[in-house]
């Protein structure tokens, strides 16, 4: 397919499981797949350098880009999966996708700690995201960034005929399952990206599309040849 072609035939998918899947594919494949996908983010755009103190850390992720993504592969969706479940969290519809997912990529921006009051946001022992955070510039450009991040691994899915979810996060931003994730409070969620078996549609009983795919779509509605 064109990329074109892919951009249009991407669509939300989100694929329930009332119970654990046997995995799609070997370890190794799995891996090699979700390896392709983080590889097209590093071809994301980004407009501004994180703040200093993410690339500062030490035995951390520490690049300049605006934000972090940390992968659970087919295993770990399961193993979260079960954690949610022995410790009666409710969890939702996300536990439904983590007992059908191949892998999740869990997508943070960095919030720019100098628009941060820290009285308000202890960095180094919080327990909530930093909300509110503050609606400064840099902070606009960071979001925008790795909402491209988000698209590229979306987009690339989509080619490999992977049915794939943006989820806001629900539970995921919780201080419960991030600490259990090992993923800093600190960091704010844009993005958990579900990527589910190719096969999926034959597997599921419940397959949720997105409620918006046919809504706006009349271009005169939003965009304007200036004169």
């Amino acid at each position: 397919m064109s990329i074109e072609q892919i951009i249009k035939n991407r669509k939300t998918q989100k694929i329930l499981a009332d119970q654990p899947w046997q995995h799609s594919s070997s370890r190794v494949q799995n891996h090699q797949v979700i390896n392709d996908l983080l590889s097209l983010v590093e071809y994301a755009p980004y407009y501004k350098k994180c703040h200093k103190f993410y690339s500062q850390l030490e035995h951390e992720m520490n690049s300049c880009v605006p934000w972090r993504i940390y992968v659970l592969d087919t295993a770990k969706c399961r193993d979260l999966y079960n954690s949610i479940e022995r410790e009666e969290i409710k969890a939702g519809k996300i536990s439904n996708m983590l007992a059908a997912a191949d892998a999740l990529f869990f997508v943070n921006w960095l919030p720019n700690l100098s628009d941060t009051n820290p009285e308000d946001f202890p960095i180094d022992n919080p327990i909530q995201e930093p909300f509110p955070f503050a609606g400064s510039e840099e902070n606009m450009d960071h979001i925008a960034s790795c909402s491209a991040a988000i698209q590229n691994i979306l987009i690339g899915a989509t080619a490999k005929n992977l049915p794939n979810y943006w989820s806001s996060g629900g539970k995921l931003r919780e201080k419960e399952i991030r600490d259990y994730l090992e993923i800093p409070m600190r960091e704010i969620l844009l993005g958990a990206v579900f990527i589910f078996p190719e096969d999926s549609p034959e597997r599921a009983s419940n397959i949720r599309y997105g409620q918006f795919r046919n809504q706006g779509k009349e271009r005169s509605s939003w965009s304007k040849w200036l004169k």
